[in-house]
């Protein structure tokens, strides 16, 4: 797996009582982030991948994206992954964090009925929101087509019309860290979100560069299906010992089916070498001979 994680606190506990020293801050036992289920603007856009639509339905640009609820399928789903989840997690969370999109909060509500938290801590977050498409549903067909292009080059700095870039979604993901890390040390939190938003804190625990961005979230591996359960661990899975640090990930999707193993969480060294080789992956723009002095 990608990038070692490079904590917002380190491995040694400290009494806060010691003034004169700095606060030392851990990171949660377990950090779950969860995908919503499918939306019904999930179901449009593969619609329109798969070339059964050629454009969005009348008047669903003027839909904030807020408000777009789970499909049939998406709450089936949601039901899955919570009797999946009270399997892995008896005692529950700690706290549960969700975004304030109306499908997260959907997601959250029937997972959370699924596996018996009634009485659970619930927050919800609007810094935990997808990334911002801003008026790409609105955009042309011909104009979408080259967003899209451009974002399968650059998926971290292409921002989308009146909206964000996947480096402020993830710049957005550090809050997270840091609140976990300052209040939740040693604890299990349970977080409710979106794709992209998943893709951006994984990323940033990974310390991933654009081009492992584009590796592996185009993996088997980093694909974030709907109801994804992307665990990470600051508790060794084999033995038990808390490090203070998440060094280990876990990406599953129950409602799928797909159940993976805990991996640990390597740093990827990089060499003036690595540094040269990635550089040779982008060529020199053609200049015409007589362009420079």
């Amino acid at each position: 797996m990608p990038g070692l994680c490079e904590e917002h606190g380190n491995d040694s506990m400290q009494d806060p009582g010691e003034a004169s020293l700095p606060l030392v801050r851990a990171m949660p036992a377990r950090l779950v982030m969860v995908r919503h289920g499918e939306s019904e603007a999930n179901l449009i856009n593969r619609a329109i991948k798969n070339g059964i639509i050629s454009e969005y339905p009348e008047g669903f640009s003027k839909i904030p994206d807020r408000e777009i609820r789970l499909s049939k399928l998406g709450v089936e789903q949601a039901r899955k992954t919570g009797e999946w989840l009270r399997e892995q997690y008896p005692d529950g969370f700690e706290i549960i964090y969700v975004s304030d999109h109306t499908r997260a909060k959907e997601t959250a509500a029937l997972v959370c009925q699924a596996a018996g938290w009634h009485d659970a801590e619930i927050r919800i977050d609007p810094l935990l929101g997808e990334r911002n498409w801003g008026r790409f549903a609105s955009s042309d067909q011909e104009r979408r087509e080259e967003i899209m292009s451009y974002r399968r080059r650059d998926p971290l700095h292409i921002p989308m019309p009146d909206g964000e870039t996947m480096l402020e979604t993830r710049n957005r993901s550090r809050e997270l860290l840091d609140r976990a890390a300052r209040e939740f040390g040693r604890k299990n939190v349970l977080v409710f979100s979106h794709g992209e938003y998943i893709e951006a804190i994984w990323a940033e625990i990974a310390h991933l560069n654009t081009e492992r961005t584009l590796e592996f979230f185009h993996s088997p591996e980093g694909d974030i299906k709907n109801c994804q359960v992307v665990e990470f661990a600051a508790v060794n899975p084999t033995d038990g010992e808390y490090t203070g640090k998440l060094n280990w990930v876990r990406s599953s999707c129950p409602q799928a089916g797909i159940i993976r193993e805990w991996e640990a969480i390597r740093r990827l060294r990089h060499s003036p070498a690595d540094l040269l080789e990635e550089v040779q992956r982008y060529p020199n723009l053609d200049f015409p001979s007589d362009f420079s002095d």
